[in-house]
């Protein structure tokens, strides 16, 4: 298969998103388009939930509800996981990382 910049412009990748609460680790897939070197600043320096909702384009059945049936991702889910600090912040750990490996990865 041919590479070229728009298959770099258009990358899509799953990594997992890590987090302990409560003295528990809880993790769950993300699925992240990876943004070049310029948007990944300007989006970093335009906040938290700006940055998320241009980067984070789903998640994997292995994010559940309280009924433990896979959350659908869409907007208003979204809103709900943005409420939440420490959610944002392993959101963009995770990405961070994907961005950092992923020449090293098959996806």
């Amino acid at each position: 298969m041919a590479f070229s910049i728009v298959t770099m412009q258009n990358l899509e990748v799953k990594q997992p998103v890590k987090f302990t609460f409560d003295g528990d680790t809880h993790e769950f897939t993300g699925k992240f388009k990876l943004l070049d070197d310029d948007s990944n600043e300007q989006m970093a320096n335009g906040g938290d939930h700006d940055f998320i909702k241009k980067i984070l384009v789903g998640w994997g059945d292995d994010f559940v509800g309280e009924d433990d049936k896979p959350l659908p991702f869409n907007a208003e889910n979204l809103a709900a996981c943005l409420k939440i600090s420490w959610w944002r912040t392993a959101v963009i750990d995770a990405y961070f990382v994907a961005v950092a490996t992923a020449g090293r990865k098959n996806y």
